[in-house]
């Protein structure tokens, strides 16, 4: 049976923030849970920090003098496009916690902060579970290498049975699941594993046959997630990821429409 592989490094962490006070009590608590932490006080500080350095996370205020945190925001992505940037805010935002989100920030975090929901989430940035049931070696390969490239934890199998054994065993919070398997196709394997795991958020992987896309289609309005299309598109993956990584802790995991898939 498939083992899964943990990546292990220190996720280094930027907090932006112009209150002393709440920069400080985030490095103390993120500082004992073992991450590198470095601070900045305005949004100039933080984008000249970026532009000499690389962070796994960014911690980013909205409301703050000079720079405001929406545009600190897109700046560092100018310079760092693969950084995950959660958002923070004392004030009822939702157009701009809906567009920080669609622009690619992983969360959108309202103040006062419950500090145990950022721990969780700062660390789940670089240790979510994901499961890929594929026959194809050369797909599992590509996703398994592009995954583990960015600290996710990945288990590969192309069993339909080994991944009931692995979901029975294993919290996963993503599943991709192509919808042409031996034994039971996708949507089989799909309505088996969501009596196991019914939070765990499913991806459907689909090649051009029609059989097989109308399969994928189906999972996904029996409300799996998506499905993605061979040959996968990794840099469109990756940034799916972050987004359904963010709308997860932020409660907003709402589906693209069959028909944008």
């Amino acid at each position: 049976m498939p083992v899964p592989c943990v990546v292990r490094r220190t996720t280094s962490v930027l907090i932006v923030d112009d209150e002393k006070n709440m920069r400080t009590t985030l490095a103390d608590i993120l500082d004992e849970e073992g991450y590198e932490v470095v601070t900045a006080a305005t949004g100039e500080e933080a984008i000249e920090f970026c532009t000499r350095r690389g962070f796994d996370v960014v911690l980013l205020d909205v409301r703050m003098p000079g720079i405001d945190g929406v545009e600190t925001f897109r700046r560092i992505r100018r310079h760092r496009d693969n950084i995950r940037v959660i958002m923070m805010s004392a004030f009822s935002v939702d157009e701009l916690k809906q567009a920080a989100l669609y622009e690619g920030a992983i969360a959108f975090l309202s103040k006062p902060l419950d500090v145990q929901q950022v721990v969780k989430l700062v660390g789940e940035v670089k240790d979510t579970a994901i499961l890929v049931v594929e026959e194809d070696e050369e797909t599992s390969s590509k996703l398994y290498d592009a995954l583990r490239g960015q600290g996710y934890r990945v288990t590969l199998t192309a069993r339909p049975h080994d991944a009931l054994d692995l979901v029975e065993q294993i919290q996963f919070d993503l599943i991709f699941i192509e919808a042409k398997l031996p034994a039971m196709n996708g949507l089989e394997l799909y309505l088996a594993i969501r009596k196991v795991t019914p939070s765990a958020v499913a991806i459907m992987i689909t090649g051009m046959e029609e059989e097989f896309e109308e399969i994928a289609q189906e999972v996904v309005r029996r409300t799996a997630y998506t499905v993605v299309k061979k040959p996968l598109d990794m840099d469109q993956i990756l940034a799916m990821l972050e987004r359904i990584t963010g709308k997860r802790v932020s409660g907003d995991l709402r589906k693209p429409s069959v028909e944008a898939t």
